[in-house]
């Protein structure tokens, strides 16, 4: 039987357009599904690592980006009362167009992107993958799950659910610096921290993650903003005016693992990567550099496999999914060091002590310079550990 497709990508974000694109340009018929329509949106600072600018290996189209284009970071520890800045190479791009420039290169490259479709469930067949969704069931040799925090073919297996944060993001106007970029350390309020990160124009996102079960995880109809009032407050108390561009923050959960065994890799002919696998740094939230780094290193495994098939299955049996996990695990070694790495971070982080040993340690780690700046010094009646007294 031919399927429909060679290889069907649910999730039309980084790590799913960039497979879809990777697959496409090499020769493969790819299906992309995505749940949301060509503009939609998800919860992201659209901050580009240099991970994720060697992936991608070419320009940003300008329209993609927003200024400043090289923002500085602020690395703010309330709890120590620190402040650094340094230059973390993130180009900062406008996260919808990203996703759509991304999605047009895999289209521009063959493969046929679907709109307001969402995969519903895998099968896995003896000779191919079925994937279903609200419009009837694809055909396909293989299947990637490329769905985010929801990560479909883990639930479908019933496979342990990767450990979460819960995180709101909104835009605000300010009168902060137009190159302000602050990481925002406060562990009265959360063991993660908050953001503020420029969108040109007097225009911010202001967010932060919070433990499930956290009081600001909870329903606020009455204030939506309040979930993020203790770092507003923060801003208020060192000199910003802000208002609210948005209704309320947006809300979603960010898979944070505490080890690469909460990792997932999917089973059969079903391959999960980016998020869906499990690959978000918990130390700062980053998904994009994973995502694409897991996109090569799939599309990789899997050219190898529909090379010379000529319309014909290609080669399975029972060990044929190990062999295909190892080549892209592999592919994947430098991102999965960095991941363990930064399970680690994530720890020192959490911990104001262990902020306070290692801060002096930035610029070794680094490998760059780390100013020393004066902490703000914030407005009476403010305390910096929990908020308003």
């Amino acid at each position: 039987m031919k399927p429909d497709y060679q290889v069907v990508v649910a999730g039309g974000g980084p790590a799913g357009a960039w497979a879809a694109y990777r697959l496409a340009a090499g020769g493969a018929s790819v299906l992309l599904l995505e749940a949301g329509g060509p503009d939609v949106d998800v919860l992201c600072s659209g901050l580009l690592n240099r991970e994720s600018q060697q992936a991608l290996g070419r320009t940003v189209p300008e329209h993609v980006l927003r200024e400043p284009q090289r923002p500085l970071l602020e690395f703010h520890d309330a709890d120590n009362r620190m402040r650094r800045r340094y230059d973390p190479g993130y180009l900062n791009t406008h996260r919808p167009l990203f996703d759509a420039w991304l999605r047009e290169l895999a289209a521009d490259a063959g493969a046929e992107v679907q709109f307001h479709t969402r995969a519903r469930t895998f099968a896995k067949l003896a000779t191919h993958a079925l994937v279903a969704t609200e419009r009837g069931q694809i055909s396909c040799w293989f299947a990637i799950d490329a769905t985010g925090w929801r990560a479909l073919s883990r639930k479908l297996a019933r496979a342990p659910r990767a450990p979460q944060l819960h995180a709101f993001q909104g835009t605000i106007r300010a009168d902060l610096p137009e190159s302000a970029m602050w990481a925002i350390y406060r562990s009265g309020v959360t063991p993660f921290y908050g953001w503020v990160v420029p969108k040109g124009a007097g225009e911010f996102l202001l967010g932060a993650g919070f433990s499930i079960g956290h009081e600001a995880t909870r329903n606020q109809g009455a204030d939506p903003w309040s979930k993020l009032a203790a770092f507003a407050d923060y801003l208020r108390a060192n000199g910003a005016t802000l208002g609210y561009t948005d209704h309320k923050p947006r809300g979603s959960p960010i898979t944070c693992i505490s080890s690469l065994a909460d990792l997932w890799w999917g089973e059969a002919r079903v391959f999960a990567m980016g998020e869906a696998a499990g690959m978000v740094s918990p130390s700062s939230g980053d998904g994009i550099s994973y995502s694409l780094q897991s996109a090569d290193a799939i599309a990789r495994a899997l050219e190898a496999q529909l090379t010379g098939t000529a319309g014909r299955p290609p080669a399975w049996d029972r060990h044929q999914r190990a062999r295909i996990e190892k080549m892209s695990r592999l592919a994947m070694a430098p991102a999965l060091r960095e991941l363990r790495f930064n399970c680690l971070k994530a720890k020192v982080a959490a911990s104001p002590l262990w902020r306070r040993l290692s801060t002096p340690l930035l610029p070794v780690y680094l490998r760059r310079r780390v100013e020393r700046l004066p902490f703000p010094v914030a407005k009476s009646g403010y305390n910096h550990s929990g908020g308003v007294e």
